[in-house]
């Protein structure tokens, strides 16, 4: 919820395994529908892709049909039906879908731009299994305009929209309906073609109509793409096998910079490089990248930290992307063993490998090791290269529970003493490595979940007190989810390449909310939620403890009200200056490590109709903050040409008093964005972001043409002002263009 957002970071980054956002509704007791069969045949003519299935192949085929409603009851059929139809031939696999419209309206479809958002578009979304492991899998969604997403889901409901692969499709509309036709090579994605039995479901969100709907039913405290609650999908032989599947990505970029702060002359740079995707079978595959540019990844969205902690910025390059939840889900967000954007971080990534996927039934491995570049300054500090591998199994046990294991070692390569900067780094710093258990638990009927875990870490000191052990359990029924957490991280427990913000503590988090019964014509479902959080020091003295009350409302028509209360106590460990001043005004003290805080704050939350073209979230808080007072307003607003033009405005303000000589702050965060998104392969996305407690304004030009699968044209323009007078601080340009090779 939005307090919880803010203030959990008093303690520990908030957990996203915890997840305490409840999706609950009461419902007569009914027995579950038996799980569906979609029986799938090799075609029996050659499938056109034009969004027709009037081909022999598809008259033969076996039909996916009577889709229960998810949303905005789960008790029955859905009121527009859809028809899913599937074949194959030795080099793909077809789906052919039928979107029946008993409603007015035009579909919403909010972009052209690939990937897009499950919530926000008219769209079907075809969820496989391939493993027969109810936890891990593919999507492929597509609009009624065209628009593809495809991505991975882990954990079994888990999906990630940052994979990027090659497939095709077409759609056509009518009054009534639209269909859409679904070719998907063997080669982009991986799969036990030993496996005769698939799992499959399909979920439409029909936005216009106001309904979501999945061929198999889904109750709704359940997330729809949960795979639990799959279809069978039944080969009538074994699949075909992929064959050799190799691609080849190279690219060439150029740069022109400028470091006006400094004073510094235009820079000129060259780069290539490239990726590799090796099929070493049909369910594991090694990705290769040398000499990598990250340049024209998507810029991250600026936060305010008026915490104690570092703030945690989502991956998205593309080498780490594919089974990521294989080497980032061990720990908790704030015990996290392997984090991939430490690497790269302090010097530039040389070259990678990374293997991933299926070995054996049940059971997956990942392999990584990357070689950073080393740096070479005498005006600052000599940054070795640095050599980081990972090792990780996962073995599923007793349904679709799992237990694995990790490794992962950071080693300086430059070890001797230099003479230039002085330092010896086979003294200073020569390997850090962390090993660690994990075991998840989810239950077939996917009402109990949990994780529990055990890590330590290793440094040539032998410090001592290097453990991590956490753990959660939540059962979920239609009415009450119940969740226990607790965390412990010793205070010399380190992991360089994972993300830990705070060590040498112990956190319990149990909460427990309700569902009303009550529903009317106007609200879909509401109910209350009480959470509590205690964090003791290795010395077992109470640092930090929070109780929070929320109430949560969701309306028929998609928006959302949400209200709460928090009661906070915190007893800093070191100074903390929370309005950043203390270091430019000598007036202005830090709050003193060991003095301690008790307060209250308030908070509000309301999103607006998802559907509409204009569309807004705000937030505010107000109470007491350590010693003083604190006013917090945040959202956005959004208002779409639809599918062309977006026009975004993210925003923060937060207002800090604090008695003298502690001092107060106002921090503004503005972030507007255009979005035009000219056909469904370019794109071209402006974006300025000021913040006031950095002293920054960030601008980012970013064009994208994608001419052929997979391969684009990135032209990137970059630069940063001074707020004052917006002098420039420095500025890029960057052009690049990569192309998918497959051999």
């Amino acid at each position: 919820m939005f307090i919880i957002t803010t203030l959990s970071l008093y303690f520990v980054p908030s957990m996203a395994q915890d997840r305490f956002e409840l999706s609950i509704v009461v419902r007569p007791k009914r027995e579950r529908i038996p799980q569906k069969t979609l029986e799938i045949y090799k075609a029996s003519s050659q499938v056109i892709l034009d969004g027709v299935l009037n081909e022999q192949a598809w008259i033969n085929a076996d039909k996916a049909f009577q889709f229960h409603q998810y949303f905005p009851s789960d008790t029955g059929f859905a009121v527009s039906q859809t028809e899913a139809l599937m074949t194959y031939d030795n080099q793909n696999l077809f789906i052919g879908v039928t979107c029946h419209d008993a409603s007015d309206g035009n579909y919403i479809v909010e972009s052209l731009r690939r990937d897009f958002s499950h919530s926000l578009n008219d769209h079907i979304a075809i969820l496989i299994d391939p493993y027969n492991d109810l936890n891990n899998g593919f999507v492929f969604g597509l609009t009624p305009l065209g628009v593809q997403m495809e991505g991975l889901i882990s954990g079994s409901d888990n999906i990630s929209p940052t994979w990027d692969n090659i497939w095709y499709a077409k759609v056509n509309q009518s009054d009534s309906s639209w269909v859409a036709e679904i070719r998907v090579p063997f080669k982009s994605f991986r799969y036990d073609d030993q496996q005769q039995d698939w799992n499959i479901q399909f979920v439409r969100n029909h936005l216009h109509g106001n309904e979501r709907s999945t061929w198999t039913s889904v109750q709704r405290q359940f997330r729809s793409s949960s795979l639990a609650f799959s279809g069978r999908l039944k080969w009538d032989q074994t699949p075909p096998k992929a064959g050799s599947n190799l691609s080849f990505i190279p690219y060439l970029s150029g740069s022109v910079t400028r470091d006006v702060e400094n004073n510094e002359d235009t820079a000129l740079d060259g780069n290539a490089g490239f990726d590799g995707k090796v099929a070493l079978s049909s369910a594991l595959n090694l990705d290769l990248t040398f000499n990598p540019d990250f340049s024209t990844v998507e810029v991250d969205d600026q936060l305010t930290n008026i915490t104690r902690f570092e703030l945690f910025f989502p991956e998205k390059r593309q080498f780490f992307l594919e089974n990521s939840d294989l080497f980032g889900d061990y720990g908790f967000p704030g015990s996290r063993v392997f984090f991939s954007r430490r690497i790269g971080i302090s010097s530039p990534l040389l070259f990678g490998a990374r293997l991933s996927g299926q070995l054996a039934p049940g059971l997956r491995i990942g392999l990584l090791n990357t070689q950073t570049r080393h740096l070479r300054n005498p005006e600052i500090d000599d940054i070795p290269a640095f050599n980081s591998t990972v090792i990780t199994f996962q073995k599923q046990v007793s349904g679709q529970s799992s237990l694995g294991a990790i490794f992962t070692n950071q080693q300086a390569v430059k070890l001797e003493k230099d003479q230039q900067s002085g330092y010896d780094f086979g003294e200073v710093k020569k390997f850090n490595r962390v090993y660690g258990l994990q075991y998840n638990l989810l239950t077939k009927n996917n009402k109990w979940e949990g994780k529990f875990f055990l890590n330590k870490s290793d440094v040539p000191q032998k410090l001592g007190d290097e453990w991590v052990h956490g753990a959660f359990l939540r059962y979920n029924n239609p009415r009450i989810n119940a969740l226990w957490s607790h965390e412990f991280i010793g205070a010399n427990y380190n992991a360089e390449i994972g993300f830990v913000p705070r060590k040498g503590y112990f956190r319990i988090s149990p909460s427990v909310s309700y569902q009303l019964p009550f529903r009317s014509r106007l609200i879909n479902r509401q109910g209350p939620q009480v959470g509590f959080s205690n964090i003791w020091d290795r010395d077992w003295t109470n640092t930090d403890r929070m109780l929070q009350f929320d109430y949560d409302i969701l309306f028929n028509n998609t928006s959302r009200l949400e209200f709460g209360f928090r009661d906070i106590f915190v007893k800093l460990f070191s100074d903390f200056d929370p309005t950043g001043k203390s270091g430019e005004d000598p007036t202005v003290e830090p709050l003193p490590s060991g003095s301690t805080y008790d307060w209250r704050e308030a908070g509000l939350s309301y999103r607006s109709d998802l559907r509409k073209d204009f569309s807004y979230l705000f937030e505010t808080s107000y109470g007491g903050f350590y010693n003083g007072t604190r006013f917090g307003l945040a959202g956005n607003l959004g208002y779409r040409v639809r599918p062309v033009v977006g026009i975004f405005l993210v925003f923060s303000f937060d207002k800090i008093e604090l008695p003298d000589p502690h001092g107060d702050a106002s921090f503004w965060l503005l972030g507007p964005q255009v979005d035009l998104t000219l056909t469904d392969k370019i794109y071209w996305t402006n974006y300025l972001q000021y913040n006031e407690q950095a002293d920054n304004i960030n601008l980012n030009s970013r064009f994208q043409w994608r001419f052929a699968p997979v391969s684009d044209l990135f032209v990137v323009y970059s630069e940063n002002y001074l707020p004052d007078g917006l002098m420039t601080k420095n500025r890029s340009l960057v052009v690049k263009i990569s192309y998918w090779i497959n051999l």
